[in-house]
C-alpha cells in the first residue's frame, strides 16, 4: 500500500499551471488533500485558518511555491512565514516550483533554511517521485 502525503499546498497565481500540478499529483495516488492559493497572502491564511481557509483542519505536509505572484511574491512569503508561529510551520517542506532559471532566484532561495529544494517548472512525475522518495517515502499511514 502506498504510503500518502496528507496535504500538499500549491501556491501560484497560474490557474493553468494549478489545474495540472494537481492533476499530476492526484494521478500519482500519493496524496490526500491537494489546495491552492493563488499568491503568498492566501498561502499564510491557509496556514492561519483565516479568510476562505478557515474551515481546513491540518496543516500542509508541502508546499510548492513559485516565485513571481501579484500582492506577495515567494521570497516576501517566506519572509512573513518565518515570523509565523512555530506550530504554523511544523513539519512543512517547502519545494520552489517556478519559471524562474536566474541562477541569483536559486541562490537566495537555497540560502533559506525552510526551503529544500529548487525546481523548475512543469511539475512531472519524476520530479514529484524524488521529492516523494527523498522527504514521505517514510510516513506512517
Amino acid at each position: 500500500m502506498t504510503k500518502k502525503i496528507e496535504c500538499v499546498l500549491l501556491v501560484d497565481d497560474s490557474i493553468p499551471g494549478n489545474f495540472l500540478n494537481k492533476k499530476i499529483l492526484n494521478e500519482t495516488g500519493k496524496v490526500n488533500n491537494i489546495y491552492e492559493a493563488l499568491n503568498g497572502l492566501e498561502a499564510l491564511d491557509f496556514l492561519k485558518k483565516e479568510g476562505k481557509f478557515g474551515h481546513i483542519t491540518g496543516h500542509p505536509n508541502i508546499i510548492f511555491l513559485d516565485i513571481n505572484m501579484p500582492k506577495m511574491n515567494g521570497f516576501e512569503f517566506l519572509e512573513e512565514y518565518s515570523k509565523l508561529d512555530k506550530s504554523l510551520q511544523a513539519d512543512i517542506i517547502i519545494i520552489f516550483l517556478t519559471t524562474s532559471n536566474w541562477g541569483k532566484d536559486k541562490l537566495l532561495a537555497m540560502e533559506n533554511n525552510f526551503v529544500k529544494d529548487f525546481l523548475q517548472k512543469p511539475l512531472d512525475d519524476d520530479k514529484f517521485n524524488q521529492i516523494y522518495n527523498r522527504y514521505f517515502s517514510e510516513i506512517s499511514i
